[in-house]
């Protein structure tokens, strides 16, 4: 399967927040806006109501003046004198702003007997006006084509009418009025048509038949426009006061007030794709420059490999070189021949085992499964670092558990007898000559040059150390240990334990380096166990150069 590039990984993440910013200021737009609406259908409400108790009260002062002014004593129409009557007319219009539209006095037949202003025109049938005064027997409110009348009887079966126009700001007061130049309108309604369409026309232009229902709602004119229709009772007055307002404008209102947060949102998605861009052309570099810093690693690693190879086959050359330049005289003694022998044939071996490293190391490790007595496999190790072990003048102490059965891992043994076997020469090597900084050559200083190779059960794990005694590690050389071609010795390539770390956790284990209490350093190699067995008593044996 192809991984996955940071770049692409970067890209993929930036269009997901950018999709999931996206919807979540998607929707809290639509909430905003669902709770936009409602604000401003609460505000309409809320502006009616108290405008209707406002028109309540000026409705209120309304039928007082014009209860004073039927009640005077010269507005009389059984004596056939109107002079009195006009008088009053006048004076009333000029020293109030009540009935500042008109004032009428109607005969007892419904017919205009005087106006105020001359020539002002009563809305609606002034007959059926008077006709409901005087069936009233007092004051009686009408609505007649957009505007409020207000009808008092007087003497001499007539009546005395003042009348108010709807769209006197007086009447509904500016916060009504600003809903109307908005698109809205707003009219009285009596009360019997509470709900009822009306059709009205203001500003020239036909408004649509809207029934209420009462209250407040949202209804549909037949036009297929929608509006906002709000309702308020003049008190207990038998007129109702309708504030009619269309959605559209409403919707301009409310996504006026969400241009911030439409903003907000947009930036939010710029600063995602922008910043998701600069990290995916930033990772694409970085990639570009790990690729390139990989590729001179590679180079950097192909170099030392040669050094390394070269250094250890020019080495091995130039003993051969000096073993056949004294074989090619013929003139050497038998011991002399035999010894130059031994050191070319051990010059041969060298150079083989630098193949065989390079080998081990170049391909990943092929493992010829079966079961494995680690037991065993310390036995061996130690018997096949005897040689080195005396060279070295150190003992290779070995302990193991003595419990009724194997202490079994499924593996390859001969894999993991050539690792184990390096970690003893490791450890062997790492207190011969020359390991404590002494000259080579000299005689080695008096120490404990004892190898302790153990193996023990930790749980569902085999767990074999070798620890010696040895200078230990610098930490610079630890946390380079495992990589190839680091070596702390004169010789060799440098591969041993690479070599021996990658057997290992070809068979599912791991392989660790810590310092030894009290100097030296343990190797510690960690394998799955094919069976767990009871812990047991070690058993020690030792291996002590002759």
């Amino acid at each position: 399967m192809p991984r996955l590039r940071p770049g692409y990984l970067v890209l993929a993440l930036t269009l997901f927040a950018a999709v999931a910013v996206g919807a979540t200021g998607g929707l809290l737009l639509t909430r905003y806006r669902a709770a936009a609406l409602a604000a401003l259908a609460d505000r309409q409400a809320l502006l009616v109501s108290l405008q209707a108790r406002l028109l309540d009260d000026e409705v209120g002062r309304l039928v007082s003046e014009m209860q004073r002014l039927s009640k005077l004593a010269e507005v009389d129409l059984a004596d056939q004198n109107l002079e009195p009557e006009k008088r009053v007319l006048r004076i009333a219009r000029r020293d109030t702003t009540l009935f500042s539209a008109a004032i009428f006095i109607l005969g007892e037949r419904g017919e205009v007997l005087w106006a105020e202003p001359q020539g002002a025109a009563l809305s609606g049938p002034a007959a059926k006006l008077l006709g409901e005064a005087r069936g009233e027997g007092g004051t009686v409110l009408a609505y007649r084509e957009g505007a409020l009348q207000v009808a008092a009887p007087i003497a001499g079966r007539g009546a005395i009418v003042g009348q108010v126009s709807t769209q006197s700001r007086d009447l509904f007061g500016e916060g009504v009025l600003r809903a109307v130049r908005r698109g809205g309108f707003a009219l009285l309604v009596e009360s019997s048509r509470a709900g009822a369409p009306v059709r009205v026309a203001q500003a020239g232009t036909a408004r649509p038949d809207l029934a209420a229902g009462g209250g407040q709602r949202w209804v549909e004119a037949q036009d297929g426009s929608r509006w906002l229709v709000t309702e308020a009772p003049l008190g207990d007055r038998p007129l109702l006061l309708r504030l009619a307002e269309p959605a559209s404008r409403l919707e301009a209102a409310v996504w006026e007030s969400l241009r911030t947060l439409i903003a907000i949102v947009a930036g939010a998605l710029l600063l995602a794709v922008v910043v998701g861009a600069a990290l995916a052309v930033a990772i694409g570099r970085l990639e570009r420059a790990e690729v390139e810093l990989g590729r001179q690693g590679e180079l950097a690693a192909m170099g030392k490999t040669a050094a390394a190879i070269a250094h250890e086959v020019k080495n091995s050359l130039n003993g051969l070189s000096v073993a056949l330049d004294l074989l090619a005289q013929g003139r050497a003694p038998p011991a002399a021949v035999t010894e130059v022998h031994a050191q070319a044939r051990s010059e041969l071996a060298r150079l083989k085992g630098v193949a065989d490293d390079l080998t081990l190391f170049a391909a990943p490790p092929r493992l010829d499964l079966g079961e494995v007595d680690l037991a065993d496999l310390c036995r061996r190790a130690a018997a096949l670092s005897a040689d080195l072990a005396h060279d070295c003048r150190a003992e290779v102490a070995v302990a193991l558990p003595s419990g009724p059965g194997p202490v079994e891992v499924r593996g390859d043994a001969q894999k993991l007898l050539g690792a184990l076997s390096n970690l003893v020469r490791n450890g062997l090597e790492a207190m011969g000559p020359g390991a404590f900084g002494e000259p080579l050559g000299e005689a080695a200083p008096a120490r404990e040059r004892r190898l302790e190779l153990g193996l023990s059960q930790r749980g569902r794990e085999a767990v074999v150390e070798v620890a010696d005694r040895g200078p230990g590690l610098p930490a610079e050389v630890r946390a380079r240990l495992f990589e190839p071609f680091v070596t702390t010795k004169r010789t060799g390539t440098g591969l041993g334990l690479a070599i021996a770390r990658r057997v290992v956790e070809a068979h599912g284990g791991r392989l660790e380096a810590a310092d030894r209490e009290g100097g030296g350093t343990v190797m510690r190699v960690a394998l799955p166990l094919t069976r767990t067995l009871p812990l047991a008593r070690r058993s020690a044996a030792t291996w002590s150069p002759p």
